[in-house]
Parts: C-alpha cells; structure tokens; sequence
C-alpha cells in the first residue's frame, strides 16, 4: 500500500488521468476534475510529479553517495574524538565539526528522500523537526569549512602568531556558536509555524519539503521571501570570507614560488579547498534558483520537481561524499594514527591466532 491508501496500480492509474500530454501540452494540462482537488494540496501533486518521471531513481545516487561518505566519516571522526594530539589543534576540530554536521545532514537527508519518494506520510510536527535539524546541519557545515579556510589562511599568512591568534581552547568555544548561530533562523521559523499555523502540527504531510512546509504556513510567501533573505545574506558573508582568503593564499604562495613547481602540496592543498568549497557551495545556488521558481506560477511544476530531486539527492550529498577523502585522509597526522590503529588491530589478531596452538598443546 502507498499514499492514501492506494496501491501502486491504482495511484499509477490516478497518475495518468491528472496527465494528459494532448491537454495544453504536456503536464501543464491538468483535467478539470480530480485535478481540481489535488491542486488544492500542493505536496499531494508534488508526489505525483515525482511518481511519474520516476525520480525515485535518484535514490541510488544519494545512497551510493551516502555509503561512499559513511567508509570514512564516522572513522575520521572517532579518530580525532580520541586522539588526545589530535584533539589540541583548530584544524583538526574543525575538521571533525563538519564531518559531524555532514553525517547528521547525510543521515536526515536521504531519510526524507525516501520518505517523500515512496509516499510514506510522516507528521507534520516530524517534518518541521527534520527540517530544522537539516538547515541547522547544513549552515553548520558551511560556515565550518569557511572557517577551515579562513584558518588556512591565518595559518599560511601569520605562521609565527597563529597558535595565539587560533588556539585550541577558543576553538572549543567557536564551535558551540557555530551551531547556535545556523540553529538560530529554523528554531524561530519553527516556533512561528507552531505558534501561527490554523493547523494541527501533528497532521500527515504527504511530501517534506521546506519549501512548501513554509509556503503553506500562515503567512506564505512573506515567510520563504524572508528564508530567501537569510539565506542570501548568509551565502554573500561566506561568499566574502572565502573569495578574499582564496585571493590571498593564491597571491602569498604564488610570492613564495610554489606554483613553480608541478607537484606542490601547498598547490594540491589549495585546489582541494577551491573544488570543495564549490562543490558545498553549488547546492546552495541551486536552492536559491528554487526558491525563486517557487515563486513563478507560470513555470512548470515538473522544472521544480526535477531540480529539487537532483539538488537534494545528488549535488547535496557529492560534496559529503568526497570530503573526508579530500580533506581528512590528506593530513599525515590522521592517515598516520589511522594507520597505526590498524596495524595494532592487526598485530593484536595475529597474536591471539599465534598463541591458540600453544593454549591447545598445553591443554
């Protein structure tokens, strides 16, 4: 059984009949009928956009992509959590926040997915604290790998007075305000819809959407226009910070000579943070593209539906996929401990196994 209780025969049938390509051309031609009532219901029709072109299917890209980033970000992170050297520098906690924040997003993400892609209703008050949870993971993530940068670049620029300018003990401060700050916006989102909204939280929503979630609340539009603005001020800061620390590491180690040669780690390092700070950042621009097409009756509910679903379940997740490769088993101190780890492990295995026959021959 899927959504409201039809069965997949029965819902594919439903399917065709709101479709009709001789109807205005294509899926604008909604017929009169049962269109009329499913219209009333936008996350109703949404599923029933994704139902049709199948998008289910982008489900194997998020969940290929999610185990890709599961080999190495809980073991990435355990490792610094647990290695005492490890735990007293800046670059390394925030290396592990925004490991931590990605596998919250990672985990919360492909949940919804699931959930919006195979109809499976989750309570309205669930939705909000999954979406509150997924922003909040999000902006911790990026504000996080921006302040990487901006720490690479105090580090490369002030060598001399970096452990007094970053030590450890005011990082440790740093990254509870981190998640206060990107938690700050979606809490007070959150209360204003439990506060405002005419309807029970706790009724069924067909497909969890942000978008839509904020466009049905009390006040509509005047409350995505305001995300939009959030957000779009957020983005211009981190936008800022990393273009003028980009600029900065390029000009300082251009001055050094080290793009001289071919095989530079100082090179390698500041195309890695080039590539990743896109790959986080692209998502965030596609969002923005969304919540304005959001805005546009006159623009194809089926454009939205498949820029959603390749947003959410591909570039959203590529950039968690790659990171800890990228980024965390790039440092000699982590691949090192790593490393060692492993070896015990095995040197431990090989002496339980060597010291079994003895144990049997004295017995």
């Amino acid at each position: 059984m899927s959504l409201l209780g039809l069965n997949h025969t029965e819902l594919e049938q439903t399917t065709i009949i709101l479709w009709d390509p001789g109807v205005s051309g294509g899926t604008e031609g909604l017929s009169t009928g049962s269109a009329n009532s499913s219209s009333q219901d936008a996350t109703y029709d949404w599923f029933l956009r994704s139902r049709y072109w199948h998008l289910e299917l982008f489900l194997i890209s998020a969940a290929v992509l999610f185990l890709v980033s599961l080999l190495a970000n809980p073991l990435i992170l355990i490792c610094i959590v647990s290695t005492r050297n490890l735990r007293q520098e800046s670059r390394y906690l925030l290396l592990a926040n925004t490991l931590l924040s990605d596998i919250i997003f990672s985990i919360l993400n492909l949940v919804v997915s699931i959930c919006n892609m195979q109809g499976w209703p989750l309570h309205r008050l669930f939705c909000v604290i999954l979406i509150v949870i997924m922003v909040t993971s999000y902006c911790s993530g990026v504000l996080t790998i921006t302040l990487m940068l901006l720490d690479t670049y105090l580090a490369v620029h002030w060598p001399l007075h970096y452990e007094n300018i970053v030590p450890s003990s005011r990082t440790k401060k740093i990254l509870p305000a981190i998640w206060i700050m990107a938690s700050l916006y979606p809490v007070t989102i959150m209360i204003i819809l439990e506060i405002l909204d005419n309807q029970p939280l706790k009724q069924q929503k067909e497909v969890c959407l942000m978008l839509l979630t904020l466009g049905s609340g009390p006040l509509g539009n005047e409350m995505v226009i305001g995300f939009y603005v959030f957000f779009s001020l957020g983005a211009l800061l981190c936008s800022s910070v990393v273009v003028f620390c980009l600029i900065r590491l390029y000009w300082i180690t251009k001055t050094a000579g080290l793009w001289q040669r071919r095989y530079s780690r100082a090179k390698v390092t500041l195309i890695v943070h080039t590539v990743m700070l896109l790959l986080y950042f692209s998502p965030g621009l596609v969002f923005a593209i969304e919540i304005i097409l959001l805005q546009k009756d006159t623009m194809s509910l089926d454009v939205k539906v498949w820029i959603h679903a390749a947003n959410s379940n591909f570039l959203m997740m590529l950039p968690r996929a790659f990171f800890p490769y990228l980024y965390g088993l790039r440092y000699r101190e982590i691949s090192n401990t790593l490393k060692g780890l492993f070896r015990r492990r095995k040197i431990s295995q090989l002496g339980v196994l060597t010291s079994a026959p003895c144990c049997l021959s004295v017995t």
